[in-house]
């Protein structure tokens, strides 16, 4: 039988967006989850609910990636399912680990049992063994439903462990590397991500502007503003220069037949980026509703975390792509580690500060990233 070859240049689906706005509804609740002081035990559950939900959203990436193309009626009930399942997810997050485990639970196993279906229907064409996508797919499913019967912490345990076998099998693709390197098309792939990327983006904006209605002082607002042009500038430094590389980066791994280069590109590294991003806006919430007093010290980690993790998944995706060390040395450490020393300040100065500190680290690596990027514009040309 004929492998299906490359499908270049398809367009993102109304359908996919639509599966994605639900998707950022979900990491806005999230997201509330580490409003105020959080503690490290609000950031390991914002890790592991954030990660549930990633990992759901990869499978739905893939699968319409190489089964998409043509939308038909049996497809849009499965996004359609989807989507009701990441919506009760995301009304049971703020209870996940209470009274609304259960349902927590079902919406979690309800949305890989969906997208397991088009990877039995087509693994004849594909080349996947039978039990792969049982292993992915429904041995997760069932794990999540019988955690219902599970007592905490094992029930957490049980849903650590079935989003890390998805995880690990990510890592082991065996004979399908070769149909995947062929199949996958990079286009919509980068579409994909993107658009989820900027619709985080705006949730972060609605959040600041979500506080400022609540507190609705001279101070507040001075601090939105300044929050604004953080997060627009993170936004420049994404869609302005790495995308752009991502998008090359992507094709040369394509052509070198690197479907694990592909996987981290748009699979691990992004996941770092969405949290970042989600972590910065709960920390500038935070920062809007406190103006004038001294910003939590779980609210000063979120923005120094934030930064940081945005960073360091732009520098590892420049280096996964190829790109030589000096050059993002040039703003990678900079990003990385300056937005740290948000933390020892905030319980020095007021909140307001803590912002301006904030966007002033964000400002100087986005300058540190346009002078690198002309640097290598320039010398592309001398060459």
């Amino acid at each position: 039988m004929t492998q299906p070859g490359p499908r270049p240049g398809r367009r993102v689906h109304w359908l996919e967006l639509f599966f994605d706005l639900v998707m950022v509804a979900y990491i806005g609740q999230i997201a509330h989850t580490m409003h105020g002081d959080p503690s490290w035990i609000d950031a390991v559950a914002f890790t592991a609910f954030l990660a549930a939900a990633w990992w759901a959203w990869v499978n739905a990436m893939v699968t319409m990636n190489l089964f998409g193309a043509r939308i038909t009626p049996s497809l849009v009930l499965g996004v359609t399912i989807a989507m009701i399942a990441i919506g009760v997810m995301a009304a049971a997050v703020p209870e996940a680990l209470g009274d609304r485990a259960a349902a927590f639970a079902v919406g979690n196993a309800v949305i890989r049992l969906v997208w397991a279906l088009p990877w039995f229907t087509k693994r004849r064409l594909v080349g996947v063994p039978w039990w792969r996508p049982v292993l992915y797919s429904v041995v997760p499913a069932v794990l999540w439903l019988v955690s219902i019967w599970i007592a905490p912490p094992w029930q957490y345990l049980l849903w650590a462990f079935a989003v890390a076998i998805e995880i690990v099998l990510l890592s082991f693709m065996g004979g399908q590397r070769a149909w995947l390197r062929d199949a996958l098309d990079v286009d919509h792939l980068v579409e994909r991500v993107g658009l989820l990327v900027v619709i985080v983006f705006g949730e972060s904006i609605l959040t600041v502007i979500t506080e400022l209605d609540g507190h609705w002082t001279i101070v507040s607002g001075l601090i939105a503003v300044i929050g604004f042009a953080a997060v627009s500038m993170l936004a420049g430094i994404y869609f302005g220069y790495a995308t752009p590389a991502v998008e090359r980066g992507l094709r040369r791994l394509q052509l070198q037949g690197s479907v694990s280069g592909l996987r981290d590109a748009v699979m691990y590294l992004p996941f770092l980026l969405v949290a970042g991003v989600t972590l910065f806006a709960a920390g500038l919430g935070t920062a809007v509703a406190e103006a004038g007093h001294e910003l939590p010290t779980g609210a000063a980690v979120c923005l120094s975390a934030g930064i940081s993790l945005f960073f360091v998944a732009t520098a590892a995706e420049s280096v996964r792509f190829g790109a030589p060390w000096r050059r993002v040395m040039v703003w990678g450490p900079a990003g990385i580690l300056l937005p740290w020393v948000v933390v020892p300040l905030a319980v020095q100065v007021t909140a307001e500060v803590v912002v301006v500190a904030s966007a002033a680290i964000v400002g100087l690596v986005f300058a540190l990233t346009v002078v690198n990027a002309r640097r290598v514009r320039r010398l592309a040309g001398e060459t």
